[in-house]
């Protein structure tokens, strides 16, 4: 798996509007194989986390674009799947995404005009098109259970983005049915469409610089091979309440998805473009002041808990457990020369002693130690 800012790029023989940095074969792109292989990820420091693989193609249940952890970093919510993406320029209709069915059936076919992926700072994807080229961006800011997309069309005089979201509103290990309790009504403000999935589960907050139009639809019979490979459950219906539309000719498309506490009700943004603009320097700028891109992926495993930090040594599957925080602890905080990271720490699970003994895990929900 690709950690944030490792600096990793995978390219075909194209001229793309930005610089790279490390460049691999030709092989990689187009060997499918390899572009579901490598994995990306960003983390929000709370416990959530959006991941995927370079491809696009879900091969896990954990691949997702926003997660919510309820209880930081435990109670791990999957509101945002994933997107159904393409674009319809002069020459027509052009898929950017692709995602597999059951039984092995593989629609659309994004992923063979993928000509570029690209992990600077975060995950970029370059897309060629009859027409010119189409990037796309994604980051989960620092602290914020949020993640800001972003498309640019280069050499396109007119091209129209179509974005459907996927959605379920589901604990991180299980899967969604299609079923009758799914809520798709939006609550529809200027630039913002909010979604509410399930009564009593946190919500979704998408705002855009597009139209967005309802149109509810159920994809059904999604397949995760790496699921099926360790003999799991890999069949998952996701809902899509309707499609965002962008004129790129104007200018980029910009996303931003934010996770909804239960019970809380929180209002539309001044302007998506704006606050995608400031998150992103805000992220360039720490992202940026670590010494080397390995220690800028350490710190993905670094999060909140109470009013301190843990740490979770192993995406996708763990919180903050007792024995491999502390085996990752000297690597990721003494190594490194942050103490007083490893301080907190050291306090923060010295409230969890008993008889002298670190628990294997926090007891979020009333378990005994």
């Amino acid at each position: 798996m690709l950690g944030p800012g490792t600096g990793y790029v995978i390219t075909m023989d194209v001229t793309l509007p930005q610089p790279l940095h490390r460049t691999f074969g030709r092989f990689l792109m187009q060997n499918e194989t390899n572009r579901l292989f490598y994995e990306w990820l960003e983390t929000d420091g709370l416990g959530g986390f959006a991941t995927g693989t370079v491809g696009g193609i879900r091969t896990r249940r954990y691949h997702n674009l926003l997660m919510y952890a309820t209880q930081p970093p435990a109670g791990r919510i999957v509101l945002v799947n994933g997107l159904e993406v393409w674009v319809e320029t002069p020459s027509g209709q052009t898929a950017l995404s692709t995602q597999r069915y059951s039984p092995d059936v593989v629609h659309p076919d994004g992923q063979s005009r993928l000509v570029s992926f690209a992990y600077d700072l975060w995950p970029t994807w370059t897309y060629q098109l009859n027409d010119g080229l189409i990037s796309h961006e994604l980051f989960v800011p620092q602290g914020r259970s949020e993640t800001v997309l972003r498309w640019s069309v280069h050499g396109c005089a007119s091209c129209t983005l179509k974005v459907r979201p996927l959605l379920s509103g589901r604990d991180y290990h299980s899967l969604q049915r299609e079923n009758g309790t799914f809520n798709f009504e939006a609550k529809l403000r200027n630039g913002c469409v909010q979604w509410r999935p399930y009564s009593g589960m946190p919500g979704i907050s998408a705002d855009h610089n597009g139209k967005y139009t309802y149109a509810p639809e159920w994809y059904r019979q999604f397949q995760y091979d790496d699921e099926r490979a360790r003999g799991l459950d890999c069949i998952e219906d996701l809902a899509s309440p309707g499609v965002l539309s962008f004129d790129l000719s104007l200018g980029d498309a910009v996303l931003v998805l934010r996770a909804v506490p239960k019970g809380v009700q929180i209002g539309p943004l001044d302007s998506a473009l704006d606050y995608a603009r400031q998150l992103r320097e805000a992220e360039r700028s720490r992202r940026e002041a670590f010494a080397s891109p390995l220690e800028r992926a350490a710190d993905a495993n670094i999060v909140r808990r109470g009013t301190g930090r843990t740490i979770v040594a192993g995406y996708p599957w763990f919180t903050d457990w007792g024995r491999d925080t502390f085996i990752a602890l000297r690597g990721l905080c003494l190594a490194t020369g942050r103490f007083e990271l490893a301080a907190e720490i050291l306090l923060e699970w010295a409230g969890a002693i008993s008889e002298g003994m670190l628990p294997n895990r926090f007891p979020d929900f009333g378990e005994s130690l």
